[in-house]
């Protein structure tokens, strides 16, 4: 109960600070555009019509269509993937001092007054900042999903599965503004540095090829390509987004980055707890 009571705080700590309504407000305008959108017969036309894409075979252009897809699983992708950057990228700063602030003077002495284990602050910071953007981004793709059921027929329910992989996704990034976050008790430098990681990993592997072939002269992976693939491996969230886009347009999906993330959660996590209940106050 006192778990649920921590989750209970940090939720209502957003809405104090008005995150949540906010949040809610921009989604609701998403959806009314949408449903406003919907409505007129030449984008209901064009979403429900095959993609087609223009292929060049040496002087000749010819046009391919795509069995069994329509315009709209492209718009779908395209909003999971816009989505996904706006839950990490917005969603951390929203989300970082809900453990930070946990660490102020005066909360801290309140805090560590009562007898509740330490580790459940940081778990219960943590799960509640998770379930508001996860709140969040499930009002609005369902709301986006039934507002093109609805209006257009199309009820896709691979673009749910953006739920899932979106709340990851930002549970991973979250994992690591937790633990920088209790480590310097400062909510932006742990963001920076958690979206600076972030970063990192989707350029490192590239980077480390480059400079492999930059020193070696010719293309091949070397060590340094090795050891970036070694450090892609420790941060959580990356190739997400790919085993999402490969879901929504039905194609078979890598769904080892989704286990990678959800094992780096409970491990930095775990670190979070352990360095929180370690920290003098």
């Amino acid at each position: 109960m006192k778990f649920l009571a921590i989750i209970g705080g940090t939720i209502r700590e957003g809405f104090a600070r008005k995150t949540i309504l906010g949040m809610f407000i921009v989604s609701t305008a998403c959806i009314i555009i949408a449903v406003l959108l919907f409505q007129l017969n030449a984008v209901q036309s064009g979403l429900l019509a095959p993609p087609k894409v223009q292929v060049q075979h040496g002087s000749n252009v010819t046009t391919q269509q795509f069995a069994g897809l329509t315009v709209l699983d492209g718009v779908w992708t395209g909003i999971s993937m816009m989505l996904l950057l706006l839950c990490v990228f917005v969603g951390t700063f929203v989300t970082a001092s809900f453990v930070t602030s946990l660490m102020e003077k005066g909360t801290i002495d309140l805090y560590l007054s009562k007898p509740v284990p330490r580790w459940q602050y940081i778990v219960g910071r943590y799960t509640g900042g998770v379930l508001i953007i996860s709140a969040e981004v499930a009002y609005l793709i369902i709301g986006l999903w039934i507002a093109a059921g609805l209006s257009l027929g199309a009820w896709n329910p691979a673009f749910l599965w953006s739920i899932l992989f979106i709340t990851v996704a930002f549970a991973g990034i979250y994992s690591l503004v937790t633990l920088f976050g209790v480590l310097t008790r400062s909510s932006w430098f742990a963001a920076i540095i958690a979206l600076a990681i972030y970063i990192l990993g989707a350029v490192i592997i590239p980077l480390g090829l480059f400079l492999d072939r930059l020193l070696n002269g010719f293309s091949t992976e070397g060590i340094l390509t090795s050891v970036a693939k070694g450090i892609k491996y420790t941060i959580p969230s990356n190739s997400l987004g790919n085993s999402l886009a490969h879901i929504l347009v039905n194609k078979p999906a890598d769904l080892a980055p989704l286990f990678i993330t959800l094992g780096l959660i409970a491990i930095y996590v775990s670190l979070s707890s352990f360095a929180f209940s370690r920290k003098e106050f």
